[in-house]
């Protein structure tokens, strides 16, 4: 719908409500609560005016002078409403409140004229002294019609006053009064449409011109006593008239923008490159911007963001009376994601490129680590392996000596595993637990006991931590000493006590190599050794 069709229906019901208070107080009886029906109705409307104004009105004094113009309304309404209900019966005071009909009527014009003066009122300026004309001529009219008991040059009564609020004619200040109220209305329009800078407003001017001609048609009319009478009664008092025409050519002139306000929510939805709508509670539309896109109860209805297609995005939040709804292009950000994505698995298949490269880094220098331990460990148990080898070729020669040389040979085997085990310990653990080293020995012994040599070993009471190279350099001794006392040993027994491993040996003198740091002693054909299972120094 149009400015002009909202404008022109606007107008068509401000006058059916003028028609149904004029027929409330035509053909409502004037029976107690019944007749001040059309009052009550009036009032309502006016109330609704002056909230009307206080809400939709931006700027602040045009907002104060509108309200001050409906209140204005409302007063002349209360007056309308104490000369027929209240006073009727008291003629005086009933005749000076009619006096007081014109303070409003006077001043609600003059009002509106400072409305206008404050539409704009940077870009336009009017001398004070005709502001000031202004005022003092309005309120020298008042003046006049106040005190028409004294002079009667507004009205003019029978003597006494008889019959004053039907037999009475007007005197010259009358119609100098509908002039001025006349020369008022024509300025308010002649500002307003001076400030405009919109030629659509401008075009539909008309409009609230439109309950200006009925205001004048009324007073012209009423002047003249030729507005329609039933049962002697005016379709419509001078009141309604009045009140109905102002509010048809504010509200006019707000719907079409010569006065701006907040209430052109169709308009700018419609004017909006934002695809944004606006619905009540019960999902119905109320607002919609061209580009928005119709939405279904369902995607209207859920608390979380609905995507209607791969780049629109629609977004909910509720708001008073309802929920605003509006899209979101997120085309661009698809592609900023669609590229984060593609870096993303790029990153990702050089980080695992890494991680592999790493890891087989690590294989390596683990491969390193322990290929540099299988060559220490070969160059220490060489003299073992060419021993075995001779063993081998010398049973290979000498049938005899095959099972006396094979139980050798494992006993040096033996040798070689287990010290090969505590290296591979050693290259991981700076530590090894002392039951590890006895383990060691107790395999070896068990070999000796194979060749027939009576061999006992003691485990220790408390197996603590020894470091892994003194533990690599006790079994190393150990099997230094056993090789050498195999030739004359009869009886061999090992154990160990107080972080010492102690080593009774029966048959010959056992020799010690040269700087080991055991301690040999000999007793009737026994040596007894003592190796240390801690460095000298070391912490226990």
């Amino acid at each position: 719908m149009t400015t002009a069709a909202r404008s022109l229906l606007l107008q068509l019901q401000l006058a059916l409500l003028f028609v149904l208070v004029a027929c409330i107080s035509v053909f409502v009886p004037s029976v107690f609560l019944l007749c001040g029906c059309s009052t009550l109705v009036l009032m309502a409307f006016s109330l609704a005016l002056m909230l009307y104004f206080s809400d939709h009105i931006i700027d602040p004094d045009t907002r104060r002078y509108l309200v001050t113009v409906s209140g204005l309304i409302v007063l002349w309404v209360t007056l309308r409403g104490a000369k027929y209900i209240a006073f009727e019966e008291t003629e005086v005071i009933a005749r000076h409140i009619w006096y007081l009909y014109y303070v409003p009527a006077l001043l609600i014009p003059l009002f509106s004229l400072f409305t206008a003066l404050s539409v704009g009122k940077r870009e336009w300026r009017v001398r004070p002294k005709t502001i000031r004309f202004a005022v003092v001529f309005t309120g020298l009219l008042i003046a006049l019609i106040l005190t028409n008991d004294l002079h009667g040059l507004v009205f003019r009564f029978a003597p006494g006053f008889a019959g004053w609020d039907a037999d009475y004619t007007h005197g010259p200040v009358f119609p100098v009064v509908y002039l001025w109220i006349l020369l008022l209305t024509i300025g308010v329009f002649y500002i307003l449409l001076s400030r405009c800078r919109l030629s659509a407003s401008r075009k539909l001017v008309w409009i609230p011109l439109l309950p200006v001609l009925f205001g004048v048609t009324y007073l012209v009319l009423y002047t003249l006593d030729l507005w329609p009478r039933i049962h002697g009664n005016l379709f419509g008092e001078f009141p309604e008239a009045v009140c109905f025409s102002l509010a048809g050519i504010w509200l006019g002139l707000i719907r079409i923008g010569l006065i701006p306000s907040n209430a052109g929510y169709g308009r700018l939805f419609e004017l909006s490159s934002l695809a944004a709508q606006i619905a009540d509670r019960s999902y119905r539309v109320i607002y919609r911007s061209g580009n928005a896109a119709p939405l279904s109860r369902e995607q209207m209805a859920s608390s979380s963001d609905v995507l209607l297609e791969e780049n629109t995005r629609v977004h909910r939040k509720p708001v008073a009376g309802g929920y605003v709804y509006w899209q979101d292009d997120i085309a661009e950000l698809n592609r900023l994601n669609g590229e984060l994505r593609e870096v993303g698995e790029t990153l990702a298949e050089e980080a695992s490129l890494l991680r592999l490269k790493n890891e087989l880094a690590e294989q390596r220098a683990r491969i390193e680590a322990k290929t540099r331990v299988y060559d220490v460990i070969a160059e220490q148990v060489l003299p073992q392996s060419r021993r075995i080898d001779a063993l081998c070729a010398q049973a290979q020669a000498d049938p005899a000596l095959y099972a006396q040389n094979m139980k050798t040979v494992c006993l040096l085997a033996v040798y070689i595993k287990r010290y090969a085990n505590l290296s591979l310990l050693a290259a991981e653990h700076e530590e090894i637990a002392e039951g590890e080293l006895f383990l060691a020995v107790s395999e070896s012994l068990r070999w000796v006991r194979e060749m027939g040599i009576p061999a006992l070993e003691t485990p220790p009471e408390q197996a603590q931590p020894i470091p892994s190279r003194r533990a690599l350099q006790v079994y190393a001794l150990f099997e230094t000493i056993l090789e050498s006392a195999l030739p004359s040993l009869t009886g061999l027994q090992v154990s160990f006590r107080g972080g010492t491993l102690r080593i009774a040996a029966e048959g010959g003198e056992i020799p010690l190599p040269q700087g080991c740091d055991a301690q040999l002693e000999t007793e009737g054909g026994v040596s007894y050794v003592r190796i240390p299972l801690r460095e000298a120094g070391a912490p226990v």
